[in-house]
């Protein structure tokens, strides 16, 4: 039995002191390297600590284990072949305040980027959102904030903040096959079913808010299946408490602000709403021949506004009137 495996109960220090005495002298390993080592140290983390599944005896194994394979991959950089990184997401909207996190962890406030990268951190000011078009399909939003690391094109990691995703973030997408994606946070891991949904990430708190389908929580003491209208929250090691919330209000307000622009060109006033019906977390419903006007009415022009700012002057331009109540948008002829 080797020095190293007599010694995994000891103290990580000790470990790591006597795996520095033994190596040999090696090169230094370049940004690159660092960022490929760094990202397969995660990975093996998450396959070691199945996926949160284990609880706390299981996962200080795998920490230590973790700390191991990080020293062995640094000290073995050389012969570790690096993978490009590749494009996960694209930025459709963006305000305020954005930084990327740079290869020596220093901040870059960046005003001209245009995609997403695997490996990269992004992090948003108090000022700030950001509305990007998920690789896979869908569409993710960043809240003011907001730290989030890139995992790869199905998964992230939030640090702090809060997300929203829409598998679907076309109205008229199709519900099936929803795109794969992940947000993972030291509370556990969320994993959608097709649906639209928030993660927040606070100090020892996650909290998960479901507007439409179902979303998969495998929290580290406890795993939870939320439905819509459902906001779960995990703390330590207490069973997750439920509360019934609305598929509107202030605490989504944020996810409109960060909405992209809608392309209504050669679209349907039809369409149209069912895009900023959605956006809005409300159910559409037509009055008299309200449904038929919107059906044949063809837009053109392009404007950059909130979904109910749009709504507003659509249907107006249409002849049509609306009103909002209890989570439903109503649309009727102009009296």
């Amino acid at each position: 039995m080797s020095n190293v495996e007599e010694r995994v109960d000891a103290p990580t220090e000790d470990v790591l002191e006597d795996l520095l005495r033994q190596a040999e002298r090696r090169p230094t390993p370049s940004a690159e390297q660092t960022a490929a080592a760094r990202q397969a140290v995660r990975a093996e983390w998450q396959t070691v600590s199945g996926r949160f599944r284990r609880r706390r005896q299981v996962r200080r194994y795998a920490i230590a284990a973790s700390l191991l394979l990080g020293v062995v991959a640094i000290f073995n950089l050389v012969r570790t072949p690096v993978y490009d990184a590749v494009r996960v997401a694209a930025i459709e909207k963006s305000f305020g305040s954005i930084y990327v996190l740079g290869e020596q962890a220093e901040l870059r406030e960046s005003n001209d980027l245009v995609g997403i990268e695997s490996g990269q951190t992004i992090l948003t000011g108090a000022d700030a959102g950001l509305g990007l078009a998920w690789g896979k399909g869908g569409s993710l939003r960043l809240d003011a904030n907001t730290r989030v690391e890139f995992l790869g094109d199905t998964a992230i990691y939030l640090e702090s903040g809060r997300v929203y995703f829409d598998s679907r973030a076309e109205a008229a997408a199709p519900a099936g096959n929803p795109p794969r994606f992940t947000v993972v946070t030291d509370q556990g891991e969320v994993t959608h079913l097709g649906t639209q949904f928030m993660t927040r990430v606070e100090p020892d708190r996650l909290i998960v808010s479901v507007r439409e389908g179902r979303v998969a929580v495998d929290g580290l003491f406890h795993d939870y299946n939320a439905r819509p209208g459902e906001q779960v929250v995990f703390e330590g090691r207490q069973r997750p408490s439920v509360l019934n919330i609305s598929s509107t209000g202030e605490s989504w307000a944020w996810v409109s602000a960060t909405a992209p622009a809608f392309d209504v060109d050669g679209k349907t006033l039809f369409e149209f709403l069912q895009w900023a019906s959605r956006e809005l977390g409300c159910e559409l419903r037509f009055e008299g021949q309200a449904e038929v006007i919107a059906r044949s009415a063809v837009l053109g022009g392009a404007f950059d506004a909130m979904p109910a700012e749009q709504l507003r002057i659509r249907l107006a331009s249409a002849a049509l009137d609306w009103r909002m109540a209890e989570g439903v948008i109503y649309v009727s002829e102009e009296r």
